[in-house]
């Protein structure tokens, strides 16, 4: 079998390659019985690995192997072990014993689009890889893998589709309530879509075609022709900059000629994309999946509350540090039971955000889910600036034993400020090491790869500052006093590295005379916006202290 990508637990990479080798007919018999495992496993529930390989293989382990794994991943491993084995068959549509049904097949008997056929495989829909009978490889599904599916999660696929046909008399409240959204609430298509299928428990997609068969049948009394065209683009993102700056929904729905829901919903949903955006992973642990795993893990944590007693070398502050660097070195650091009790509870409040996140469905997400995904997002950011906090002056001790001529120290440290936020994501605290030996290394591997920019970088502000020095300057000022002030800027900026003169001039509107938000700066420069924003801080500090 070729290389196999992605897998979140080795020991089903490794049993995946091993599938490849067994005898045709044995493989297609464990990919059934993959696909039969699939369907049963609960992400909330963890399953001892020799479970796993008898269910798919029905072979006991001659060892005994005490490791648990995790539902969410095992869910996500055995989707692509089916899928990537399926491809060693070379199974074809028409040899098939079952049914194959398409993504397009599927989604049109249950009346839902693509995105939710691929939401339903991460949830246990099995997909294998079939060559069809147009000739095109592609994904599949068996007929009784779906009717499987369907009986297992039915009130999840009733919500997402409508396999039931709507009664007359439901058409008729339809679309009773259609022509008013139309007419009195000036809702637009798809706004009417999706109240009304929210009240009916059934997919918009079904409600606009039961409202779209009745325009065609009476163009006369159509709905949907006086519903309001649809908000651009252009109108969401100005929608949602005012809304950002203080604007009231009513205010903005006044003068859009909207109703205040809808411009509600593109409020909603414009919070919604930035928290689906926000890629989060997590070190996995059995214990998230335990209902007591909340209570758990604080008393872990309570109980590695205090911090040890402070040795004379961790209280001992260098001296050539500038005043706000040496505060660092008053945050304790992290006793091993404290550090692991803290990355334990990092990852879970990921685990949280993630399956808080699974269980949204867009087209019915409210204002509530995502104050749960907002506040699981805060939760994160709180341990984890608790880690990050008590590892800053990490990031100091090893950027002074990388200094050179020619670079700034705060530069160095600034952007090993990134490489340790990053290195606290990427952590396994199970493997036994501490977080200062796999953080020192991250940041090692950082610094032999920025500073070669950072100095090819000062080299090129060298050069650039030596031929502006041999221009001459024949200009004349009726105001001197503007002249001075504008020479005393010039000067503080030349103390500067290129970026941050180039930040700093960009945000205060030293260039163009217009200030920019960090975000537009960013925009400009090829940065984030954070990253924009460290940059300027930076800046700042080495003027307010005359240190270059």
């Amino acid at each position: 079998m070729a290389d196999v990508p992605n897998f979140r637990i080795d020991k089903i990479g490794d049993l995946c390659r091993q599938m490849g080798f067994t005898p045709h007919d044995a493989r297609l018999t464990q990919l059934a019985a993959a696909e039969e495992l699939l369907l049963e496993i609960d992400p909330a529930k963890a399953y001892p690995f020799n479970f796993v390989v008898f269910r798919v293989t029905g072979y006991h382990p001659k060892q005994i192997d005490q490791t648990l794994l995790t539902g969410m991943a095992l869910q996500h491993d055995l989707g692509l072990l089916v899928e990537l084995v399926s491809e060693t068959l070379d199974l074809r549509e028409g040899n098939s014993a079952q049914p194959v049904m398409s993504i397009e097949d599927v989604a049109q008997r249950f009346n839902v689009t693509s995105k939710t056929i691929q939401r339903w495989r991460r949830r246990g829909l099995g997909a294998r890889r079939f060559t069809f009978n147009d000739g095109k490889r592609r994904v599949g599904f068996l007929l009784g893998t779906v009717e499987r599916f369907l009986s297992i999660h039915r009130d999840q696929v009733i919500r997402a589709g409508n396999f039931s046909q709507a009664t007359e008399d439901e058409k008729t409240e339809i679309l009773r309530r259609a022509k008013r959204l139309a007419g009195h609430c000036r809702c637009c298509v798809s706004e009417i879509s999706r109240r009304i299928g929210r009240r009916f428990n059934r997919s918009p997609l079904t409600i606009a075609h039961i409202i779209r068969d009745h325009d065609l049948a009476d163009p006369k009394s159509a709905i949907f022709k006086d519903a309001p065209k649809e908000i651009s683009e252009q109108e969401r993102g100005e929608m949602v900059t005012a809304y950002r700056r203080g604007t009231p929904i009513a205010e903005l729905a006044s003068r859009a000629c909207r109703s205040s829901a809808a411009v509600y919903r593109v409020i909603l949903e414009e919070r919604l994309a930035q928290l689906s955006r926000r890629k989060v992973s997590f070190i996995d642990d059995p214990l998230y999946h335990q209902e007591e795993a909340e209570s758990v893990i604080e008393q872990i944590v309570s109980q590695e509350g205090l911090p040890p007693e402070r040795k004379g070398e961790e209280t001992r502050i260098p001296r050539d540090l500038p005043a706000y660097l040496q505060d660092l070195y008053r945050t304790p650091l992290l006793s091993p039971g404290r550090e692991r009790a803290l990355f334990l509870k990092l990852n879970f409040r990921k685990y949280q955000f993630v399956t808080a996140r699974r269980k949204i469905e867009p087209q019915f997400a409210r204002a509530r889910d995502l104050n749960v995904l907002e506040n699981l997002r805060r939760r994160v950011s709180e341990v984890k600036n608790q880690i990050v906090k008590a590892n800053l002056r990490l990031v100091v001790s090893v950027a002074r034993k990388h200094l050179r001529p020619g670079l700034s120290l705060m530069e160095l440290i600034s952007d090993g400020n990134l490489t340790i936020v990053r290195a606290v994501d990427s952590f396994d605290c199970h493997k036994g090491n501490r977080f200062s030996t796999y953080a020192t290394f991250a940041l090692m591997k950082g610094f032999a790869r920025s500073i070669p920019q950072m100095q090819a970088r000062g080299r090129d502000a060298i050069h650039a500052d030596g031929l502006l020095e041999s221009v001459p300057d024949r200009g004349h000022s009726r105001l001197s006093a503007q002249i001075a002030d504008r020479d005393e800027v010039q000067h503080l900026l030349s103390q500067l590295e290129k970026r941050e003169r180039d930040v700093i001039a960009a945000h205060y509107g030293l260039a163009e005379g217009q200030p920019a938000t960090y975000e537009q700066v960013g925009s400009r420069m090829g940065l984030s916006k954070q990253r924009v924003r460290q940059i300027e801080q930076t800046a700042l500090a080495k003027l307010r202290v005359g240190r270059i």
